[in-house]
């Protein structure tokens, strides 16, 4: 980008800042932007180019076809390959039919393209030597975030909103700018970008926040709520990121024993914890072996520390979304992903203590 405006000046310098801020990358990195056309992808798209070599860093780009709007994401494809084509950069395409996905898998459409999404930047990033992805989000993605959580009933984490930087490897450098700023942006630069009209569709929650919600609480409570709800989730997030290493060393002086895809822990060193860190320390330990916390929910953690602190409970097992286990024998927590699916486990188990009990083959009759 050469030429530019003051205000383009000023924001690929914000942008900067908060690169440098969170660290997000390093000199000599592969840096992977993904990007699906419309105008946050854009302008991160053309910030990093504009900021190769003061960052020193290589940039490609990966795009994915979710195949749910026709002709719109055929012209969304071409559009993100003519900008690769221009800018010289890498780009790696990839069709996945969402919705087929979304149904095979019992999944909502927005999950199921989340989900979809990461694994193909993730393989991308794995094959060609990319170190981060980088992600459009920006301010107003996290303004709606933390009223998506607020609204369903969330926790500290929720109210966190999305996170600079995940995992030492996903980078969101927008976070910070508002959608606005982003448009006057593109504008300045003379950057065309794509329309997605499924934004529009209010029987999306995220949409009717957007739409309906946050113009509302700008009316009638707070002209300025974006700023406000952000420096909230920024609070939030530092005293919880506290909370968090606190969780770590309590669940290192819990494990008793750890493996790939279980952790055992001491039921009596849980117990002692207070309560609030209790909850931390079994959300982390779920982390561990899950390597993400999607459909757990705070009843799941409550059940888990109510059947840790009962006593009589040796040999028997609770069961949690994404195949987890939890086993309890005398003072120690065993928390286990298993390789079968835990209805057909069940029955498994069922089966061989008919067989052990009765000393008959559980085949000759029916288990109830």
């Amino acid at each position: 980008m050469t030429d530019q405006s003051s205000f383009a000046r000023q924001f690929t310098d914000q942008v900067l800042g908060t690169i440098r801020e969170y660290d997000m990358v390093a000199p000599g990195q592969n840096v992977l932007i993904g990007v699906s056309g419309g105008p946050d992808s854009m302008a991160l798209a053309q910030v990093l180019t504009g900021l190769k070599k003061v960052l020193d860093i290589r940039i490609g780009l990966a795009h994915l076809n979710h195949m749910l709007r026709g002709s719109h994401a055929l012209a969304d494809e071409a559009f993100v390959r003519e900008f690769a084509r221009e800018h010289n950069l890498y780009l790696a395409v990839e069709k996945k039919n969402v919705a087929e996905l979304a149904k095979q898998q019992r999944l909502c459409i927005e999950e199921a393209g989340r989900n979809t999404r990461y694994d193909f930047f993730n393989r991308v990033a794995r094959e060609k030597g990319f170190q981060r992805i980088a992600l459009g989000h920006h301010r107003d993605d996290n303004v709606e975030q933390v009223l998506m959580n607020l609204v369903r009933g969330t926790g500290p984490l929720g109210l966190r909103g999305i996170p600079p930087v995940r995992q030492k490897k996903f980078i969101r450098p927008l976070i910070r700018m508002p959608r606005t700023d982003i448009l006057v942006f593109l504008d300045e630069i003379n950057q065309d970008y794509r329309i997605d009209e499924s934004n529009e569709d209010t029987s999306y929650l995220r949409n009717r926040i957007r739409h309906r919600l946050i113009p509302f609480l700008e009316k009638e409570f707070n002209p300025d709520i974006k700023a406000g709800i952000e420096r909230l989730s920024g609070i939030v997030g530092q005293e919880d990121a506290f909370l968090d290493r606190m969780a770590r060393t309590a669940l290192d002086d819990a494990v008793t024993g750890r493996g790939k895809q279980e952790i055992e822990l001491s039921i009596p060193v849980i117990n002692k914890l207070d309560r609030a860190l209790g909850a931390r320390v079994i959300r982390a330990a779920l982390l561990s072996i899950k390597q993400n916390l999607r459909r757990i929910s705070h009843t799941h953690i409550k059940e888990i520390l109510h059947f840790a602190g009962k006593k009589g409970e040796s040999g028997k097992s609770l069961d949690l979304p994404g195949q987890i286990r939890i086993y309890r024998q005398k003072d120690l927590l065993h928390i286990k992903k298993e390789k079968t699916n835990l209805r057909t486990l069940g029955r498994h188990i069922k089966a061989r203590r008919y067989q052990k009990d009765k000393g008959a083959d559980p085949r000759e009759r029916p288990l109830v």
